[in-house]
């Protein structure tokens, strides 16, 4: 079992979740001075469909304004709390955020949330992996000043897997961070509806993780 495929499996199979609010499903996993955070994949497609085409601001005060996804939004206000909580003990040196579909939604708002919480992190701290996440960005393209928000932040699409063009991009609705692409470049990839929804399947996503076992900044070169 490769890395990527260990986490993707915790992640969707072993991890014990606690639940908050409407079906927010988290946990908390240590070793040593690193604290894996994982945010499990929704058991209903109402938990990443809802509110499919609005946006809102995700902070009060912003010092630069932007929108995003009202209804993954929501599922983060839910267990923003209890995260802010954890993650701010000096002890963790090192944090990983793992989620599966609607939750890999969440693990890209939990990444900016550790960065702005734990500025010591950003550099080398911190890494997020977000298998088969939908877009949560509400634009055409991260503004600029906020990219490092979400450095080190890897959405993991695998083939042309339908949920991560969700919501569409005609809706003004993008990724952030950096894709990865299992199974090569996308625009080589079929666009078959079936395939696109096989494509999501845990075990499609864990038998695709061992194509991109070297590093991801390979993987970006």
């Amino acid at each position: 079992m490769t890395y990527l495929q260990k986490l993707f499996y915790t992640c969707a199979y072993t991890a014990h979740y606690e639940t908050v609010g409407e079906d927010v499903n988290y946990a908390f996993i240590e070793e040593d001075n690193t604290l894996y955070i994982y945010f499990q994949g929704s058991s209903s497609t109402t938990d990443w469909i809802r509110n499919f085409l609005f946006s809102k601001r995700p902070y009060k005060d912003m010092k630069i304004p932007y929108r995003v996804h009202r209804g993954f939004l929501a599922a983060w206000k839910e267990v923003e709390d209890i995260i802010i909580e954890k993650i701010i003990n000096p002890e963790y040196q090192h944090i990983v955020i793992v989620g599966y579909s609607h939750g890999g939604a969440l693990a890209a708002f939990c990444h900016e949330c550790v960065w702005f919480y734990r500025p010591d992190l950003r550099e080398k701290g911190l890494v997020t992996y977000a298998f088969e996440a939908p877009r949560i960005y509400a634009g055409f393209k991260v503004k600029k000043e906020l990219q490092e928000r979400w450095a080190h932040c890897y959405i993991i699409r695998n083939n042309n897997d339908i949920v991560t063009h969700c919501p569409p991009s005609i809706f003004c609705y993008c990724h952030v961070g950096d894709i990865i692409q299992i199974h090569g470049d996308l625009s080589q990839v079929k666009n078959r509806l079936p395939k696109c929804i096989k494509s999501h399947y845990p075990q499609s996503v864990y038998d695709g993780l061992k194509d991109i076992e070297n590093s991801l900044e390979d993987q970006k070169n």
